[in-house]
């Protein structure tokens, strides 16, 4: 696929092209596509470079070529018709990166049963850039997340978002309605805030956190995204949205945007996909809180 104005920088103070970037999005679509793959996207595209502002895009725009696959649905905010992009190949890949589309926010179900999630997720977020005691702070956290989930029967994988938190992706059956994934991740949240409330909370409001780690459940919903595994970041040096082991967690150099887009490859050639686990799971949450 051609790419135009490949020598435009998309990330001027890196030297990072829009050629550097389509490169990258071809070179890691053979770990990166079970994730987006068959999924309505949500679209970031940065038209001017990452250092002016960006947006969200969840039509498809005038001029995407004639073989970008589409999902029409309804917007239960404006009950308008919407026309997701829908991620069919590496070459839809690269065409986002043709775009300025430096983030790829797929859902959580995929077109065929698009009110089923196979993907639930929790975000921890913190209120400021983790750094030293706070980056512990939020491991600290999200351990006591996996434990909860741990209880639960339920197997979850770390993500870095490549920003200033961590996600966890939990491996889905899909047999739950979105309200159930969510209402039961609600009352995960709220265990996990009774037990550490000084270090996280469940308030979405910024000026009531207190400096405290958000536990974000909400995005557990038909039509929410989130930012896909191997997904490049607006950051400097255009951080990655990376799997990590837990092991990995306890390295305290580790941060939320330790991969890059230029070092990301070496990374996958070392550990490969440490997400492919998850993708033979078939996890199915409890009786009880399937139920409620």
């Amino acid at each position: 696929m051609r790419v135009t104005h490949p020598d435009k920088l998309l990330w001027p103070a890196d030297g990072i092209t829009k050629l550097d970037l389509a490169q990258f999005y071809a070179q890691v679509a053979p770990v990166m596509l079970p994730y987006v793959k068959s999924r309505p996207i949500t679209l970031r595209p940065f038209p001017d470079g990452v250092e002016q502002p960006g947006f969200y895009l969840k039509n498809v725009p005038r001029g995407a070529p004639p073989w970008v696959k589409t999902f029409a649905d309804v917007a239960e905010s404006t009950g308008e018709t919407v026309r997701h992009v829908v991620v069919r190949d590496a070459r839809t890949l690269v065409w986002v990166a043709q775009f300025n589309g430096v983030e790829v926010h797929p859902w959580l179900s995929r077109v065929d049963r698009p009110d089923s999630p196979d993907w639930a997720v929790v975000d921890l977020d913190p209120a400021g850039d983790p750094d030293g005691a706070g980056w512990q702070r939020l491991v600290a956290a999200t351990q006591l997340v996996r434990q909860e989930l741990d209880r639960a029967g339920l197997r979850a994988f770390p993500k870095l978002s490549g920003q200033t938190g961590l996600h966890l992706l939990v491996p889905l059956a899909r047999v739950h309605a979105f309200d159930d994934v969510r209402a039961f991740f609600a009352q995960l949240a709220q265990a996990v805030g009774r037990a550490l409330p000084e270090v996280v909370t469940t308030d979405y409001g910024t000026h009531q956190r207190h400096g405290r780690i958000l536990i974000d459940y909400a995005q557990n919903a038909r039509g929410k995204t989130t930012v896909a595994p191997y997904s490049v970041r607006p950051g400097p040096h255009a951080p990655v949205s990376a799997p990590v082991t837990w092991d990995e967690l306890e390295n305290p150099d580790l941060r939320p945007n330790t991969w890059t887009l230029r070092t990301l490859p070496a990374r996958l050639e070392q550990v490969g996909d440490l997400l492919a686990p998850a993708l033979a799971l078939r996890q199915r949450l409890p009786r009880q809180a399937a139920a409620a």
